[in-house]
């Protein structure tokens, strides 16, 4: 056995020090637990590679040339549905980012004209800070619900996408939680942005669209009848697209978004998730720009 294993079965750890008059001190320091040093068991690896036995064959044999042009326009289909869906939230972010801004300038505006004519303008001021206060609690609040709320995500996210699989990093209530979270704790003043939740929250989508069975656990119940892309390799195509959407979305940039993505997150990738990658990007752009012309023509 080694002599780490050996220190952490060992009831204590004794530490001894001499003092500048040569005595000797000794402390007792408690033992770490193993499961405090430990990686946890829900901390598994993904099973990214294609195992290429006789059933698997045999299951290839089954496919026709119509299963596999069927198999790939749903690909495509799916990745435009992700990109879409990302657009949706990125504009539904800012919307909801604005209109709590605006709410609270509004109100500053008012306390401050009502204090104005009274010589107490500093006491509009403590307006400004109340909402401020309270949107800042309403995002600490849910980070105390959901942990993965606080913090971009695209740590958690990377190591998901280099096969390191993280207990509930892929969940709806995850996704709600971070998408609560940056719109209240960005109009509460705070240096933050939109641009690395968005990241996370595309990369959940792309994981719940092309796995909506396991993405809403009520769904179980009903299950669909689509056999296909349910392994860990599809998912993480889905979900390398979906975060490549989220910061074409966030910056405007699909390109910038599909580099980003290939880059700095994902570290499997072949030339056809580049297309298909491109392609989600640009339709969380195309749709991110359409309802933002549409809201800005409307006043």
């Amino acid at each position: 056995m080694s002599d780490s294993y050996q220190m952490l079965e060992s009831e204590s750890i004794n530490l001894s020090s001499i003092s500048e008059f040569g005595s000797t001190n000794t402390y007792t320091l408690p033992s770490p637990h193993p499961d405090d040093v430990l990686a946890k068991g829900e901390y598994d690896s993904l099973d990214y590679d294609v195992c290429y036995n006789v059933p698997y064959k045999k299951h290839l044999k089954s496919y026709t040339a119509f299963t596999y042009w069927h198999v790939e326009a749903m690909r495509w289909i799916l990745v435009a549905i992700i990109g879409i869906l990302t657009g949706l939230a990125g504009f539904g972010i800012l919307f909801s980012m604005d209109k709590l801004i605006e709410l609270k300038y509004e109100q500053f505006n008012k306390a401050y004209n009502y204090f104005l004519p009274r010589g107490t303008v500093v006491l509009g001021l403590f307006v400004l800070l109340g909402f401020n206060a309270l949107y800042a609690m309403v995002s600490a609040m849910v980070t105390i619900v959901e942990p993965l709320a606080g913090g971009s995500g695209v740590p958690e996210l990377i190591c998901y996408l280099n096969g390191i699989k993280i207990p509930h990093i892929i969940q709806i209530r995850a996704v709600v939680a971070k998408f609560v979270g940056v719109i209240f704790s960005t109009a509460a003043g705070f240096y933050v942005g939109q641009e690395g939740p968005m990241f996370y929250i595309g990369a959940v989508i792309g994981s719940g669209v092309s796995q909506l069975q396991s993405f809403l656990p009520g769904l179980q119940k009903y299950p669909i009848p689509y056999p296909y892309f349910r392994c860990d390799r599809e998912k993480r195509d889905f979900v390398s697209c979906g975060a490549a959407a989220g910061v074409a979305a966030a910056f405007g940039a699909p390109i910038g978004g599909t580099l980003f993505s290939l880059e700095e997150g994902s570290s499997f990738w072949n030339q056809g998730l580049t297309w298909r990658t491109l392609f989600c990007s640009f339709c969380a752009t195309f749709t991110f720009n359409i309802l933002q012309t549409a809201r800005e023509s409307s006043g």
